[in-house]
């Protein structure tokens, strides 16, 4: 798929709505955060990303009327300071420029390296924003971006929007607080320029669920029973790496209902990217046993033992007690009868993608590919929740004039 680079862009049109707010999406992976914009009543006039895979997603989902508006490079390279100069994007009048920039080096999950060039595109983050101006401001990381290695970089985040006139609000949060079925938790800054304010303060949304809601609504089976047919149609290798596949099951859930609002809620309907692993025996055998509680460290001196650092068992009865990865086999499904891991449609449903939301590319990939490429688990497990980003997004509309 051929992609426009920046120096074959005309100017932006000087026709920009007044009415629609409008998000430049830097960073943008496959298009968490812009879809949950886009249900806000955004839409994105300019995106950025590094990969082909998650560009090629977000193009094909989310900008099918204006497909050019999607970048493919180094933000360094491809959105530098002329060249948004000739892309004509009229200062002051975009409504939130947004980004997450790769959090390898941040990340608390894995290694972290404080010596990571990736930890310095944030100042391109920066630099994007002062040479736009827009009336609003939000950058999301990996929770130890505010406190790792002692760097100062939430610091030197704040001042520097402060100096560009943003009144900020920044830290974690747990998407848990706004539906989003999974431990996850994430760093935001949000800022509103003190000339767009229509308030006092800026202020991070208040969490939209209570505890009770989480309890009773996100337990595993309400999120992803209608999804475990593949004992049904045929076992291990079952599924669609594309698809489209149809239903096998109603949605009988609100949460069910919701993700399937476009894609049918009766077995008419159809979804995409359902393919699950063919396990081998041996990983069969051994998921098997710690679906019935077995420990890791049972299978030591077995043929069941294994290197594998982490893998957990989805309770059905509760909330997920995980964060979505890029690694497919960090987690085994509740199924009894044919234990497994998960598919890419059932990782993409306790990220609050909506079950229309197509995922392009490999499946998964491994080895050195794994530098390079960025399949479909990588793709759903870097993404903001498209749920999360819809209450940040009205948060934004809510503070600004």
């Amino acid at each position: 798929i051929d992609f426009p680079r920046v120096d074959t862009w005309g100017p932006y049109p000087k026709s920009m709505s007044k009415d629609q707010p409008t998000l430049v999406d830097l960073f943008a992976g496959c298009g968490g955060l812009a879809l949950g914009f886009h249900q806000a009543g955004f839409r994105t006039i300019l995106a950025n990303e590094l990969h082909i895979d998650p560009a090629t997603t977000y193009r094909e989902n989310l900008l099918a009327d204006s497909k050019d508006t999607m970048i493919v490079g180094p933000m360094q390279k491809v959105l530098r300071n002329k060249d948004i100069e000739e892309l004509g994007l009229p200062g002051g009048e975009v409504t939130c420029v947004a980004g997450g920039p790769p959090c390898q080096g941040f990340s608390l999950a894995g290694r972290g390296n404080p010596n990571d060039p990736r930890n310095s595109l944030f100042k391109e983050y920066l630099r994007v924003v002062r040479k736009i101006r827009p009336k609003s401001v939000l950058f999301e990381n990996v929770p130890g971006f505010a406190n790792r290695y002692g760097t100062g970089l939430r610091e030197h985040l704040r001042k520097s929007l402060n100096r560009m006139g943003y009144i900020t609000d920044l830290r974690v949060v747990k998407a848990l607080d706004y539906g989003v079925p999974q431990l996850r938790k994430r760093f935001f800054c949000l800022g509103v320029h003190r000339d767009h304010l229509n308030s006092d303060d800026v202020r991070l949304p208040l969490p939209t669920w209570s505890q009770r809601e989480v309890k009773t609504k996100l337990t595993a089976r309400k999120v992803l029973e209608d999804l475990d047919v593949h004992h049904i149609r045929g076992g291990y290798g079952s599924g669609m790496i594309d698809g489209p596949e149809n239903y096998l099951r109603p949605a009988r859930t609100e949460f069910q209902r919701e993700m399937r609002v476009k894609s049918g809620r009766t077995v008419k309907g159809h979804t995409w990217n359902t393919r699950i692993p063919n396990h081998g025996d041996r990983v069969s055998r051994r998921m098997s046993e710690m679906l019935k509680g077995v420990k890791k460290e049972a299978f030591s001196g077995t043929d069941l033992e294994t290197n594998k650092l982490s893998q957990r068992v989805l309770d059905k009865d509760l909330v997920p007690r995980l964060t979505v990865v890029s690694l497919p086999d960090d987690y085994i499904h509740y199924n009894e009868v044919l234990p497994r891991t998960l598919s890419v449609r059932e990782c993409a449903r306790l990220q609050t993608f909506p079950d229309h939301f197509r995922f392009h590319g490999k499946r998964t990939t491994g080895g050195l590919r794994r530098r390079i490429d960025v399949p479909q688990y990588t793709q759903v497990g870097n993404a903001i929740p498209p749920r999360l980003a819809k209450v940040m997004a009205d948060g934004i509309l809510d503070r600004i004039t």
